[in-house]
């Protein structure tokens, strides 16, 4: 160890990194194992086998089936100077159904397991607990909604974890107290039953359930030019009937709702509610609105947090790019926003490629298995490992991340 007082980052900067950076083989091939192997949401038996017991076998003390979930666990080490807060790395391992590791989640569960692997070189040293938790079902699954729920992050004092991200790595230092970095959102089914018919012989006798679905398509796209600019409104036709000479007696939609706060979100849930009613009404079908996606929360940022992160990119010399004007985390929502509702949290976004690639598409699944994605993983590890003992060794920085936190309730 440095001989630097316990309290500076050079007390373990060197260990940390170097730590990482002795693993960068076995994070790469757990990450192509991962990517290799893709599992949609609640089903990656595989991905958290691996993860648990790349834990194991470095000495974490592992807990699986966390919470209820199956293909959830949680690693913890104890810090060898005593009480304090508990840091937790928060890994994602799921896929997207038709196109695998469209998001990248390899790259996030490995860039989390490194930075437990990492900050574990200075916990000796170090007051606290760090905890790696593996977080199942982000692609519409809510596994960090159940995990909440079952009070998996009643001790957990900061979160923080990691987010592939086209061909930028941008950590912003100027946050807008009122700044949200994702959209809330929440998904729908909305089912419509009616009554069949022959379409040639008898239409006057049925119901058309297929026809309520096109009404509440056309009534939402009437509602378009009212909605503020950052609410988006997305949905397909999953039933539409058999036949074409038979009236369809049952249709339905689903639908993805998304707002930049809740409470605007609660108000499109109800615009879009009284445009599904009408429909049904029209048609003399039969509505009936069913929860198809759990509510994801908008992320709050925590700059306090997002400064420290900077601030260790800085000091392995990571790739930054600057931050856009007007940038505001983009489009995408995710359960990570439900824990930073309820806790300190930060989560670091890391180029997989030197071209703009797009989210939830087979070239990102291309470029998440690409040498330049797993350097920055690598790179990422190394950032949440110095973030993580930062936190543990200096409390003041703990009570500033939690009253940066506190500033930003609404």
């Amino acid at each position: 160890m440095s001989n630097a007082p316990s309290g500076s980052r050079m007390a373990y900067l060197s260990d940390v990194t170097q730590a990482v950076e002795a693993l960068r083989q076995e994070l790469v091939d757990i990450s192509l194992d991962i990517h290799a192997h893709p599992e949609l949401n609640y089903h990656e038996y595989h991905a958290a086998q691996v993860l648990a017991d790349a834990l194991e076998r470095h000495g974490f003390e592992v807990e699986r089936g966390v919470g209820g979930v199956e293909t959830a666990f949680r690693g913890a080490m104890r810090g060898g100077n005593g009480e304090g807060p508990t840091v937790a790395l928060l890994a994602e391992y799921d896929a997207l159904p038709g196109i695998g590791h469209g998001c990248g989640h390899n790259l996030i569960a490995m860039s989390n397991l490194g930075a437990g692997l990492g900050a574990k070189a200075a916990m000796h040293s170090l007051p606290g607990r760090l905890i790696v938790l593996g977080t199942p079902a982000e692609e519409g699954g809510g596994g960090k909604i159940r995990l909440l729920d079952a009070n998996v992050f009643k001790d957990v004092d900061v979160a923080l974890s990691s987010h592939p991200s086209s061909n930028r790595t941008i950590i912003p230092v100027e946050i807008p107290r009122d700044q949200s970095w994702s959209l809330a959102m929440v998904g729908y089914r909305y089912a419509y039953h009616g009554k069949a018919a022959h379409a040639a012989v008898v239409p006057h006798e049925g119901i058309n359930a297929l026809n309520a679905v096109i009404h509440l398509f056309t009534g939402i796209d009437a509602l378009r030019q009212h909605l503020r600019d950052d609410v988006r409104i997305h949905g397909i036709i999953t039933d539409g009937g058999k036949a074409p000479n038979v009236v369809p007696d049952f249709a339905a939609a689903n639908f993805m709702l998304r707002s930049r706060e809740r409470d605007d979100l609660n108000a499109v849930v109800e615009k879009v509610r009284r445009i599904a009613e009408g429909a049904a009404q029209i048609t003399g079908a039969r509505l009936e609105i069913l929860p198809a996606h759990p509510l994801y929360e908008n992320v709050r940022p925590n700059a306090v947090l997002a400064k420290t992160a900077r601030a260790n990119a800085e000091a392995i010399e990571m790739p930054l790019d600057e931050t856009p004007q007007g940038w505001n985390g983009g489009g995408a929502s995710t359960d990570f926003g439900n824990i930073s509702q309820v806790l300190p949290a930060f989560y670091l976004r890391f180029a997989v490629s030197q071209e703009p690639v797009p989210g939830h598409s087979t070239m990102m699944a291309e470029a998440a298995k690409s040498r330049l994605a797993h350097d920055h993983a690598i790179a990422t590890a190394k950032v949440l490992a110095l973030t993580v003992c930062d936190l543990l060794a200096n409390p003041e920085l703990m009570e500033a991340a939690q009253a940066d936190f506190a500033a930003r309730a609404t």
